[in-house]
């Protein structure tokens, strides 16, 4: 009967310890969730940190591990709120709040740019209650991230989720035309079906045949400048051009193509522009050629896409030209593109994955020389050194490839000398944004005075410099990029020169080339595709040159046709390639 009292004694001694435990469990987590009501987060980590641990006495451990964690997270310490909620997903994987733990870890891998662990997260939450919070925090995160080449990469990951698609079509439509991914953006309107006006999408569905076409032609002539004599006049480039457009439209109608042409005088004057655009004859023109200066475009622009007519800029690479009008384009490829299909040649051709790139004063030079840094280094080249080279320091190019033993010398450590020091055969090309002569002979002298085997690649236009010959290019293996490039031994070409010194009593010139090329190459685009040639270029991959290479609008608002030249014992070779559905095509 003794033994019996004893036991049950112990037992109630037990139930009451038991009880008190819980008790005193209780009131503390009460006191912790007090200090964690009252934003004291720190002393709130302190009084929950007992009660994390799992054990019969103690039911609060999942809680009081949730709001240690929450209560690290506001007190500025996400790691350690991170591994909390972790915790909490292996030690109580039942837990009734698990989707506001799955929640706050998908906030702070967002947090930590681990986009794709975040989304995984988020997905095991199927409570329609979290899918408004959880679309509000992926598009607050996603809106975040400027580089539209991450976002493609979460899309190519992700390719259901539409808030990623959302976020990515409206990165993409609010680039420039000619920078804009126009397929990619074509897809996520169709396939999450996105509203075109939102994103500002202008599309054009059908084009407009005629018997004739009407073009203007906006150039800043400058009339009441011109003096009846046969100098050399102060606008001949804009004359030169015009020139060649007038002889291609000779051309076109021997081949019953009928064009009608207007000039107007601009003047270069952004407000005798806007005076010509008031005259009702404008507005039934099929398209606009020009304006050639800034001061002129914006009011042509607004022009262009209010009445819906296309425009053209024969001598600009400047990718802000066109903007975000669809009726606009580029003759030449812009800069942006320039960069990005010099890189993709590059890239098959160069020696090793280190490169260096020096870039000139100019706007178009240091947008070239991005273009080409962005697009080399997405295929795992490093660059060692990026850096604008001054018309009046263009020495500093002879000090970065050629530093003198004088220089190694006097660095204090073996640290100091190896980075004074580009080591030999360490660089495998050097790209040069820039048309400058200085320039040019600079980078050209110091690597072929180094003896290694660096490859140079630059401008068709160093083809005018008389400082470098054809047997140094050769020698050096240099590469130069050649956007409109026109070989002068074709057949068409002899005929076209022979043709216009016979009207012009002299050769022409690289703009009278430009003009007649672009004349001829419109002339045909509206024969064969009517007013909205656009509908017929987003249909080719490569359009024939009269003088030039050729053309390619394939979903671009520039000439993607980038020709490489090469120097070889059998004289210059031309080199392009035109991306037509994964497949090259190369002459």
């Amino acid at each position: 009967m003794k033994y019996i009292k004893s036991f049950v004694v112990f037992w109630l001694f037990i139930g009451l310890t038991t009880a008190f435990a819980q008790v005193s469990n209780q009131q503390q987590y009460l006191n912790a969730k007090e200090l964690f009501n009252n934003g004291k987060y720190s002393l709130a980590m302190e009084a929950f940190k007992s009660l994390t641990q799992a054990n019969e006495n103690n039911p609060f451990a999942p809680y009081a591990s949730f709001y240690y964690a929450v209560a690290a997270y506001r007190e500025g310490y996400p790691p350690v709120a991170k591994n909390m909620f972790l915790q909490i997903r292996d030690r109580f994987p039942s837990w009734s709040r698990m989707n506001e733990v799955n929640f706050w870890l998908g906030k702070i891998y967002f947090e930590n740019e681990e986009y794709n662990q975040g989304l995984n997260v988020l997905k095991s939450i199927r409570d329609k209650a979290f899918q408004d919070d959880i679309r509000n925090l992926k598009y607050h995160t996603f809106s975040g991230i400027e580089k539209v080449e991450r976002l493609k990469e979460l899309y190519k990951n992700n390719a259901d989720d539409r808030v990623i698609a959302e976020v990515l079509a409206k990165n993409i439509a609010s680039q420039t035309l000619i920078n804009q991914d126009q397929e990619l953006l074509d897809e996520l309107i169709r396939k999450f079906d996105l509203d075109k006006a939102g994103l500002s999408v202008v599309k054009v569905e059908k084009s407009v045949f005629k018997d004739k076409y009407r073009v203007a032609v906006l150039f800043p002539f400058l009339m009441n400048r011109l003096e009846p004599n046969d100098r050399k006049k102060v606008n001949q480039l804009v004359l030169d051009t015009y020139h060649g457009i007038q002889l291609a439209i000779d051309s076109l109608k021997a081949q019953d193509i009928n064009i009608e042409l207007y000039a107007y005088d601009t003047r270069g004057d952004s407000t005798v522009t806007a005076k010509i655009l008031e005259k009702d004859e404008l507005k039934s023109m099929d398209l606009i050629i020009g304006p050639l200066f800034p001061d002129a475009r914006a009011v042509v622009q607004q022009f262009s896409f209010r009445h819906k007519i296309n425009m053209i800029n024969p001598l600009s690479s400047d990718s802000d030209i066109v903007g975000n009008n669809p009726y606009s384009f580029l003759l030449n490829p812009s800069n942006e593109t320039v960069g990005r299909k010099t890189a993709d040649y590059i890239e098959k051709k160069a020696r090793n994955k280190n490169c260096i790139i020096f870039y000139g004063e100019t706007r178009n030079d240091s947008v070239l020389a991005i273009a080409y840094k962005q697009r080399i280094e997405s295929y795992g080249f490093k660059v060692a050194i990026m850096k604008e080279i001054k018309k009046r320091n263009s020495r500093q190019i002879l000090d970065l490839l050629l530093i003198s033993d004088e220089k190694i010398k006097e660095a204090t450590s073996e640290e100091g000398r190896s980075n004074l020091t580009i080591a030999q055969d360490s660089i495998g090309h050097i790209f040069v944004a820039s048309d400058n002569d200085l320039i040019s002979a600079k980078v050209m002298s110091a690597v072929e005075t180094r003896g290694d085997s660096i490859m140079v690649v630059g401008s068709v236009n160093w083809l005018d410099l008389p400082a470098i010959n054809y047997e140094a290019y050769q020698r050096l293996g240099v590469v130069l990029y050649a956007p409109l490039y026109i070989p002068k031994e074709t057949e068409a070409y002899e005929a076209f020169r022979s043709k216009y010194v016979k009207k012009h009593k002299v050769p022409p010139s690289r703009t009278a080339e430009i003009g007649y090329d672009l004349m001829k190459f419109l002339g045909h685009s509206l024969h064969k595709y009517g007013k909205y040639f656009q509908l017929g270029w987003n249909k080719e991959y490569l359009m024939d040159g009269y003088l030039t290479i050729g053309y390619c609008y394939h979903q671009s608002q520039d000439n993607e046709v980038v020709p490489m030249l090469t120097f070889g014992d059998e004289g210059l070779k031309v080199v392009y390639e035109i991306e037509q559905e994964d497949e090259d095509r190369k002459k």
